[in-house]
């Protein structure tokens, strides 16, 4: 199985150490760089290119999927796996519509994260409506398309328009 270089941006200390640690034995992963800012994550991602980036959503400086948004501007297009707390199908469709390769909710065991760590350098992109994100809440199509557009930065009177 090929090494999976990882960057991990998270602001919560506590959290990147216990993340480390739990990396430390996966013998197919390695940390390369890790940092705290979305803006920081964004550079590092740059500059060591590693074969999968762990983001959290919010961050000082430049949140998450704002940094997946700007790398995917740039061209860049190193798979990125979004580790969060937010439980909110809006975010999960942000995420989507920013080129996020995988979301995670940090409810979930470690193994999880392995196994979308493992998918996304290959080349998936995880966020089918089979992957577990944890919601308590169904939606209908209809609704499913309405936070999709909203999330991509439609306004609700072109939302109107475009769904009559």
């Amino acid at each position: 199985m090929p090494l999976i270089r990882l960057v991990i941006a998270d602001d919560h200390a506590i959290f990147r150490q216990g993340l480390r640690s739990l990396i430390a034995m996966a013998e197919d992963c390695e940390i390369v760089g890790e940092c705290s800012r979305g803006d920081e994550a964004l550079e590092l991602i740059r500059q060591l290119r590693p074969t999968v980036a762990v983001l959290d959503i919010s961050m000082p400086g430049l949140d998450g999927l704002s940094a997946v948004a700007a790398l995917r501007r740039e061209g860049n297009l190193t798979p990125v796996v979004i580790l969060t707390t937010h439980d909110d199908p809006l975010m999960l469709e942000r995420a989507r519509c920013c080129g996020t390769n995988g979301y995670v909710n940090k409810e979930f065991a470690f193994e999880q994260l392995l196994l979308t760590l493992r998918k996304v350098q290959d080349g998936s992109t995880l966020l089918e409506e089979s992957h577990p994100v944890a919601s308590s809440t169904t939606l209908t199509d209809r609704e499913r398309e309405v936070i999709r557009l909203v999330a991509c930065g439609m306004s609700s009177r072109l939302i109107g328009e475009t769904l009559g």
